[in-house]
């Protein structure tokens, strides 16, 4: 019996057909499968943020986010916790400012949040997070870890690069984090110089940004996170590559976060004059698990592929240090794969897949924990028309592929996903601007590998009792069966426990095994565990010996024997006791009954009785 593979939904309508969908803006994924999509819809004139739950692997109705604020809303990107709570972060006016007495008042823009709770049927109350000046490049990015705790990266008012921790409560600033603090100009805000801030499950936390140096030349930087304090200032991008000097931007940072802290970053390094590879490359930097607070550094950051043109990339790492990057090239998405290698540094798996041809960019990738994932890009569909290409990656090998696209084609833009675990939660805008539609979907991967327990040695088949580790999946309802050697034995089994029916056990070695199922039909079964049965009690050997001697020996294969609770009556009023193996003398002849309780190790009993003839 194998192992299913990954199921991708069709693409569902959130919103649309309507000239009032603005754009798509970000999709968020928990690690329970949860999650939500952001998007901007004109209302009164004005653009407002809307979000749609996943819940239970259904999308919920969309919800206006910024109620009763004045627009327009921009740059909102959004980020989900376990149980459905969704945080939502975007920038809308706020009010008139004047500098000084007599001075024209400008207008200030605020950066907004709101939260979803678990079971709430719609947003808390708006807090402000910061004032963001004229509100023209802060291109935020957000982080949830699952118990709700979270990070904003921005542009502040004047272009500096700023990190905000919400608590679950309210939000407290971390402040400035770039390292020079003003004294050498940022790049003009864009999507691809924008700061990246990624959180695992455990609360860690690392932001990757753009900085130039005091030469001028822009590279990516980062720091660690601990709460409320900033960990040091961290190179990830090189100064120079085999001796040369880099004198152009590395840009486009993406960073991805294990479960221990060891981090991923990639990033864009520009081609052209003063770029030692000619083209412009991707580039992988790995950071490993934290050792103390404030002493970490990265590795050598290694060109992974390089070409005419190439697109900013993402990254997904797991808790083995592998990793996978996605990314747009001359025209074609490509995927790589790769570890850490010799202290530290990444290291190709081999050359890049090309996966196929991309009609725009961005392309996105997920791991999973057993190997392969998912990954998604804007591609056309056999029939011509423009649509998103999702290809799964199974952990065995092979591949299956999807395209999705809205009821009523049209451009395809605004491709956006969340990932955790190697599932991925994905939405786009597609049609024209009088039909703009926003589309949503999900790819699923099996339930993640488990481990099987079965008793230690020998047991007795009425205590054959097995448990397994909790198969996580991303959309619950997991149901579990097990095998004994091969052949189904329970099913339908939602705990994580089960005793064995002990007529289908026998005698002997058995091969368990446990079958997880999801709710789309998807398997994964365990590594394989041995269970010994002992089903027989023990077993007793009377030998007449020379004379009027008897031999009486007690044993149990393979269990063995509990000598202490060994009892042997010779029949004669004579007794032995606590031991296994026993020589009698019988005083006079005669016909002699020896009675025998014994237990084996496994718990198994028996009472025997065997006559002698004494001569």
């Amino acid at each position: 019996m194998g192992v299913a593979g990954a199921a991708i939904t069709p693409a569902s309508v959130l919103a649309g057909p309507s000239s009032s969908v603005l754009d798509v803006d970000g999709a968020a994924l928990a690690a329970d499968g949860t999650g939500g999509v952001v998007f901007r819809e004109l209302l009164e004139g004005e653009p407002h943020v809307f979000v749609a739950r996943f819940l239970n692997g259904v999308w919920q109705p969309p919800q206006q986010v910024d109620v009763g604020q004045p627009g327009p809303a921009t740059f909102p990107t959004i980020a989900a916790a376990d149980g459905g709570e969704l945080l939502v972060v975007w920038v809308q006016p706020w009010m008139w400012i004047s500098a000084s007495p007599g001075a024209q008042a400008t207008l200030h823009y605020e950066l907004m949040s709101a939260v979803l709770q678990p079971g709430a049927g719609g947003f808390s109350q708006i807090e402000r997070i910061a004032d963001v000046g004229k509100g023209t490049g802060e291109y935020p990015s957000l982080a949830m870890a699952p118990d709700g705790t979270a990070y904003v990266a921005y542009r502040g008012s004047t272009g500096e690069v700023r990190v905000s921790r919400f608590n679950g409560r309210s939000w407290s600033s971390l402040g400035v984090i770039d390292r020079q603090s003003g004294q050498v100009a940022l790049r003009t805000p864009s999507a691809s110089n924008a700061p990246a801030v990624a959180v695992n499950d455990e609360g860690q936390a690392l932001v990757v940004w753009q900085e130039p140096e005091s030469a001028g030349v822009a590279r990516i930087w980062a720091r660690r996170l601990f709460g409320t304090t900033l960990g040091s200032v961290l190179a990830v991008s090189p100064s120079s590559i085999d001796g040369a000097p880099v004198s152009v931007d590395a840009d486009g940072p993406a960073v991805a976060l294990g479960a221990f802290g060891q981090a991923a970053v990639a990033f864009r390094l520009q081609g052209g004059a003063g770029s030692p590879l000619g083209a412009p490359h991707i580039f992988v930097s790995a950071l490993p698990e934290p050792l103390t607070e404030q002493i970490s550094s990265f590795s050598a950051a290694v060109p992974i592929d390089g070409a005419s043109t190439i697109g900013t990339p993402s990254v997904a790492v797991d808790s083995y240090g592998q990793f996978r990057v996605a990314y747009v090239a001359a025209g074609a998405t490509r995927l790589l794969a790769g570890d850490e290698g010799a202290g530290g540094a990444p290291q190709r798996e081999g050359p890049p897949l090309v996966l196929g041809q991309a009609s725009a960019e961005p392309a996105f990738a997920s791991i999973a924990p057993d190997g392969g994932g998912t990954t998604a890009w804007p591609a056309v569909a056999p029939n011509g028309l423009p649509a998103v290409a999702v290809r799964e990656d199974f952990p065995g090998g092979g591949a299956q592929d999807a395209f999705l696209s809205a009821p009523l084609s049209g451009p395809v833009a605004d491709l956006v996903a969340g990932e955790s675990y190697g599932n991925m939660l994905l939405a786009f805008r597609q049609g024209s601007a009088e039909a703009g539609q926003v589309m949503a979907a999900y790819a699923q991967t099996p339930p993640e590998r488990f481990r099987v327990e079965t008793p230690s040695g020998w047991v007795r088949p009425a205590a054959a009792r097995v448990s397994w580790e909790a198969a996580p999946d991303a959309i619950g309802g997991v149901t579990y069966s097990v095998l004994v050697d091969g052949r189904v034995q329970a099913r339908g089994l939602s705990g994580r426990s089960a005793t064995l029916d002990p007529r289908a056990l026998g005698d002997g070695v058995r091969s368990i095994q446990v079958l997880a199922s999801d709710g789309l039909g998807q398997q994964t079964l365990s590594d394989v565990a041995s269970l010994h049965v002992e089903s027989n009690p023990p077993q007793v050997s009377v030998r007449h010996l020379s004379g009027a001697r008897v031999s009486v020996r007690v044993f149990g294969d393979p269990a063995g024997v509990r000598q202490a609770d060994t009892l042997v009556a010779f029949g004669d009023g004579e007794a032995a006791s606590a031991r296994d193996e026993v020589v009698h003398a019988y005083r006079r002849p005669g016909r002699y009954t020896i009675v025998v309780h014994a237990i084996d190790a496994v718990g198994n009993r028996t009472d025997a009785r065997v006559r002698v003839q004494i001569p």
